[in-house]
């Protein structure tokens, strides 16, 4: 009896080893989450109150996750989840639309914005802008996040809105040029060569006596359509909580819009 013991084990093991070379592996979810991008200025920011939210926005969405500077952490989306004014922006809306246009994707947020900031300098790539740095310093810690866990990921679209400022400070010429640099840079970046990238066009107001607003605004237009998997839409109609910055009903409004343009988009390409 004891000279089969060895035996008896050396049968087991090549069973369970068969067994494990045979079976699928299920340890690692195959499908990437999806990630999108979301930088600009102060509308980016925005300027909403939690107060004025109505079901179901009031609420932490758990299905979507933000990115949290702070904590270095990724959290349910929320009003309060990383702003450091506690407003919120266009990315409320923005959450809920997009996650229930595709309910089974992991789906998360990473947004960077800062007011009075303009593309030409603080957002340009080329002379490594304050903005533009901090921006990708964010983006690149929410990656590696992931990556250190062992979580696939793709950059499904970067979500747009600025350019008041480079009408403000007249530099609305160099607008269309900075910003076809600006998505291309990106694209690069984060290797995604035809990364979607939805534009909201801003409002009519800072440099609009002079004429710079409405430079900003066709250069907006312009560069969506003479730009592969880039699209732009319209801010006049959205409520105003002042003369440069929208309410939070307004905020909600862009939120959608650019969820329904991003499906719009990828329908076209596919």
């Amino acid at each position: 009896m004891k000279k089969c013991i060895p035996i008896c084990k050396l049968f087991v093991l090549m069973i369970v080893s068969l067994l494990f070379a045979t079976a699928p592996v299920s340890a690692k979810n195959t499908k990437a989450v999806k990630i999108f991008l979301l930088g600009g200025q102060s509308n980016m920011v925005g300027s909403g109150k939690k107060a004025n939210l109505e079901s179901p926005y009031n609420k932490p969405f758990s299905s979507i996750k933000i990115w949290n500077q702070k904590t270095k952490r990724w959290a349910p989306l929320s009003s309060e989840s990383d702003n450091q004014q506690g407003n919120f922006g266009p990315e409320i809306s923005f959450g809920h639309a997009i996650a229930k246009a595709f309910p089974s994707d992991d789906i998360r947020l990473v947004k960077y914005a800062a007011g009075g900031t303009a593309l030409y300098n603080d957002w340009s790539p080329v002379t490594k802008g304050g903005q533009y740095v901090k921006f990708m310093g964010t983006a690149k810690a929410a990656l590696a996040n992931l990556d250190a866990a062992g979580i696939d990921y793709e950059i499904s679209g970067m979500l747009w809105l600025q350019g008041e400022s480079d009408a403000h400070e007249k530099k609305a010429e160099t607008y269309k040029q900075n910003l076809s640099d600006f998505i291309a840079h990106m694209r690069t970046e984060f290797k995604t060569s035809k990364m979607p990238f939805i534009i909201a066009r801003v409002r009519n107001y800072y440099g609009g006596k002079s004429g710079q607003a409405k430079i900003v605004r066709d250069a907006q237009v312009n560069v969506a359509e003479s730009t592969d998997n880039v699209a732009w839409f319209d801010t006049d109609d959205c409520s105003m909580l002042n003369a440069g910055h929208y309410n939070a009903s307004g905020l909600v409004e862009i939120g959608n819009r650019f969820a329904e343009k991003y499906r719009e988009l990828i329908s076209k390409t596919k």
